[in-house]
């Protein structure tokens, strides 16, 4: 099974996750829509009610040139996400789902979709919590304990910015997300997102780390973690395996 093969076959599957479940239901009732990083377009298919028209973006070629073909009602085209080409105040919900994760500059990349996103509307992300000081992603290089006890500073004296660790791709695409160039965090994600809510009008809707979808593990620390997680204890709160943030501009 290829890239393109895994991509179609997890876009096309919701089930009970909760971030999948919300940006399906603000698709239901949000007027002109925006998917950046849509892949090979069945993401966006799958979220959008039955015929409904979707605008999707992604700077694959191949990407692109398949979700033309497999799905000719929606809008797709070649671009990056640092690099929108849409106007200001375009579009009425703008999401990402697993694609912040693979971008040159996930900075750029908010900013970018803040500013289609027109007043009232709502932007959205969903990536794995790479980032989190108990995860790591396939390309990590770093010691585990030392990324734990640097991410507990962080949590108790936050850095200005989107603090997230840049990763080197692998060369061959050897296994889910290999191509991995940051590891989004949702603790920097919101800490990032305060100021720049208030400088462009926006107001945290909804975040969540999905503890809900860590699998059973019979390892003590993950354990004591997951139990302080899904009590909502800060920081264990931002820990879990997935980022999902929704804001309203």
């Amino acid at each position: 099974m290829n890239y393109y093969q895994i991509s179609h076959h997890a876009s096309s599957q919701i089930g009970n996750h909760e971030g999948l479940l919300y940006l399906q239901s603000l698709c239901q009732t949000s007027g002109k829509i925006l998917d950046v990083g849509c892949g090979e377009g069945t993401r966006l298919k799958t979220l959008l009610p039955a015929g409904k028209r979707g605008w999707g973006i992604d700077p694959s070629v191949i990407a692109i040139t398949k979700a033309k073909k497999q799905y000719p009602r929606h809008y797709f085209r070649v671009g990056l996400g640092e690099q929108l080409p849409y106007s200001d105040n375009n579009f009425d919900f703008v999401y990402s789902a697993f694609a912040i994760e693979h971008c040159s500059d996930p900075e750029l990349f908010i900013r970018e979709m803040i500013r289609v996103c027109r007043p009232g509307g709502r932007i959205a992300i969903l990536a794995p919590n790479y980032g989190a000081p108990s995860r790591r992603s396939p390309n990590s290089i770093e010691s585990p304990y030392n990324k734990f006890f640097e991410g507990l500073v962080f949590d108790l004296i936050p850095r200005p910015g989107l603090v997230w660790r840049q990763v080197t791709p692998q060369k061959k695409y050897t296994q889910i997300d290999a191509d991995t160039t940051w590891e989004p965090y949702l603790g920097s994600l919101i800490h990032y997102l305060k100021p720049a809510c208030r400088q462009a009008g926006l107001t945290i809707e909804k975040f969540s780390s999905l503890w809900n979808l860590e699998p059973e593990t019979q390892n003590p620390r993950h354990l004591i973690i997951r139990k302080l997680g899904q009590l909502e204890i800060r920081p264990f709160i931002y820990w879990g395996p997935q980022l999902f943030v929704v804001a309203v501009k």
